[in-house]
């Protein structure tokens, strides 16, 4: 449903009916250490909403804060309030019907943590699609929780499988995560274990990042994950443009997590920049940003990015939030649907074979 909060550009609707029909890739051999050597049952979610709105409420203050004093017009308070789920929409999301498994598996010989949730009637011989999450952040902080999204649970009632990676070095994995660099390959790794599980269809595979996590799923694409489609949310797809900016927090993560930075950053950046290799991009993307996003720029990112997309003749769509945060908080439903319409439009429903 739109709503007056929301200013869409779609530059890549009118290319999706021209275009030809986006091939099914076939499924990639594992590499013989692609595979979960521990599991784990979550633990049950302490259903405490009152610790829920306050954390919401929180973290959008922080956030309108940072927004102000860039100048930036973020929706009031009131708004904010609106959105949050009410106790009987926060006891219903994450009840009963999700399995959730904190894995360990391998990924380049290294012990990497992920997480795993699915239908609790997932059986085998399903042939339900994967969605594999991409998380934000960098080492532990914004490390993905059983209670991420409530267990994922719009999507996994939508019929799907979610797996996501922790990124090497991080929650107790072996490894040092680069931010873009070797942790690329926990990514395809969680990938192929995922497209192995007995009840996923290997051919229908889609790929969901938020902010940091959009930039590892274009990378990933980059690199060959056999996406049907991406969609990111308050993704940073130009590193360049924050290092012309002085971003002093994602220079100084970079510094610190990116091999060889300090010997050549422009080069360090550009790797990890969608806009220095959009070309090579062969999925279709959906594109989601906050208007008054404070931590990444919808202005130095979304907006160029898109642009460039369609000047490539790319399959994409942008979605502005006008007042919205970083992570999209006041259009959280609106933002989940238009994700599972995106992943529809793309999933190709194929018999077994």
């Amino acid at each position: 449903m739109m709503t007056d909060r929301v200013r869409v550009w779609m530059f890549g609707a009118a290319l999706w009916f021209a275009a030809a029909p986006v091939p099914v890739r076939a499924l990639e051999t594992a590499a013989a250490d692609d595979r979960i050597v521990a599991r784990e049952t979550c633990p049950a979610r302490d259903p405490d909403y009152a610790d829920y709105r306050s954390r919401q409420m929180a973290n959008y203050r922080r956030e309108a804060k940072a927004a102000k004093s860039q100048g930036l017009a973020m929706s009031p308070s009131t708004v904010a309030e609106a959105s949050i789920l009410s106790a009987a929409e926060y006891l219903d999301r994450g009840a009963p019907g999700i399995t959730c498994e904190r894995i360990t598996y391998l990924s380049d010989g290294l012990k990497v943590v992920g997480y795993l949730w699915r239908p609790a009637t997932a059986r085998d011989g399903d042939r339900l699609p994967l969605l594999v999450f991409h998380r934000g952040g960098a080492l532990e902080d914004s490390k993905l929780r059983p209670n991420t999204q409530f267990g994922f649970d719009r999507f996994v009632r939508a019929g799907y499988v979610v797996i996501g990676t922790q990124y090497r070095g991080n929650d107790g994995g072996e490894g040092r995560e680069e931010f873009g660099g070797a942790d690329v390959r926990d990514v395809l790794a969680v990938t192929r274990i995922g497209q192995a599980l007995p009840y996923v269809d290997p051919r229908r595979v889609f790929a969901l990042g938020y902010s940091r996590g959009g930039m590892m799923a274009l990378l990933a694409a980059r690199a060959g994950a056999p996406h049907l489609a991406i969609a990111t949310v308050g993704a940073p797809t130009d590193l360049r443009s924050a290092r012309a900016a002085a971003d002093a927090g994602s220079l100084a993560t970079a510094r610190r997590l990116i091999p060889g930075f300090d010997a050549d950053p422009d080069a360090a950046l550009s790797a990890r920049s969608a806009m220095a290799w959009a070309e090579e991009l062969r999925v279709p993307v959906l594109i989601l940003h906050g208007g008054a996003d404070p931590i990444v720029s919808a202005a130095a990112h979304a907006l160029p990015f898109a642009a460039r997309l369609r000047e490539l003749g790319k399959i994409h769509d942008l979605v502005v939030y006008e007042g919205d945060t970083h992570g999209l908080q006041i259009s959280g439903r609106e933002r989940d649907e238009r994700i599972l319409e995106w992943f529809r439009r793309f999933d190709a429903v194929l018999p077994s074979p």
